[in-house]
């Protein structure tokens, strides 16, 4: 590990690295598979360091969100303080938690692995995610208009893809930014949706001043059309864009996540908790081996097969050309 960080592999209080990855990934394959297929993407080192940010943030996310305001908000502080002792090249003092180990290791391969551009483009990032932490917490119990809920979702959800494909070195050709914004925005709109009620019940409030506006007086069926041609346009708009990256890997990527995404609206499962899986996801983390080092491994030598599976039918997809046309 790096000379930097001198706690990453003596530190009494940090497990192993190899336990540190597996946990990780045992953290990420027990949500989805749109979690934890993400990090058989791409190669090993980049895969693991993936692995251990994503595994942390889905983590915090969880805590904060199951706690009150004021309690989230101390939380986050100091979670804030542990990542700037790290980026800074110091050390934590005491790493009790899991996810302290996940944190310190992905910072101790961030500095051996990656060159300086690159852990730029990272540190950005993290400030992005924290500050979309702090806004989201902001935003309980508010109704936000259209502009302050699509500022919300691009820090939010398209900070996390710009670090995966940073962290992962897909190969964007220079269109990094604008698919992860496309991708982090419609994500963010869609999830936002179909997660309303539940939030609401946790002190949140994902629908716009217009369109709980729109729901008081009997129209939320329109709201729901609109924003989902929205988020329709968003998306092809991803694909066009990935059409032209010359990396198959990279490209089907892209698609796969698209298609993934607009499928609760075209399969008219445009409610409140459903989730998106790739077709065959399932099936593969049935398959993959309980050793996540083993499951690595073969699960990144057939994604690329699994990714070549188109996500929605043929059908669909010219529906889908059309509401965007």
């Amino acid at each position: 590990m790096s000379t930097r960080l001198g706690i990453a592999l003596t530190h009494p209080f940090l497990i192993p690295y190899r336990a540190a990855v597996r946990t990780a990934r045992r953290f990420l394959r027990r949500r989805d598979f749109l979690h934890y297929g993400s990090q058989l993407v791409p190669e090993r080192v980049e895969s693991e360091t993936w692995s251990l940010a994503w595994a942390y943030i889905r983590e915090v996310d969880d805590v904060i969100d199951s706690i009150d305001r004021e309690t989230a908000r101390v939380v986050l502080k100091e979670e804030w303080m542990k990542v700037r002792e790290l980026t800074e090249g110091g050390e934590l003092r005491e790493p009790k938690l899991l996810r302290d180990s996940w944190l310190t290791y992905f910072f101790g391969n961030l500095e051996k692995y990656y060159d300086d551009e690159e852990r730029g483009k990272v540190y950005r990032v993290i400030r992005e995610l924290y500050w979309s932490a702090l806004l989201d917490m902001a935003r309980r119990g508010r109704v936000l208009d259209s502009k302050e809920m699509l500022r919300l979702v691009r820090y939010k959800a398209a900070a996390f893809f710009k670090l995966y494909f940073t962290l992962g070195r897909l190969r964007m050709e220079g269109y990094e930014d604008k698919i992860a914004e496309l991708l982090g925005i419609a994500l963010g709109l869609l999830d936002d949706f179909l997660d309303a009620l539940y939030d609401i019940r946790t002190g949140y409030i994902n629908l716009t001043r217009e369109e709980l506006g729109a729901s008081l007086s009997g129209g939320l069926a329109e709201s729901a059309r609109k924003r989902g041609i929205a988020i329709l346009r968003l998306l092809m708009r991803a694909r066009q864009i990935a059409a032209r990256i010359r990396n198959p890997l990279t490209r089907k990527t892209v698609l796969r996540l698209t298609e993934a995404f607009a499928a609760p609206i075209l399969e008219g499962r445009f409610v409140p908790g459903a989730i998106y899986l790739f077709k065959g996801g399932e099936l593969l983390l049935k398959l993959l081996p309980d050793d996540e080092m083993m499951a690595y491994e073969v699960g990144h030598r057939i994604i690329g097969t699994l990714l070549s599976v188109p996500q929605l039918a043929p059908t669909l997809v010219k529906v889908w050309a059309r509401l965007t046309s």
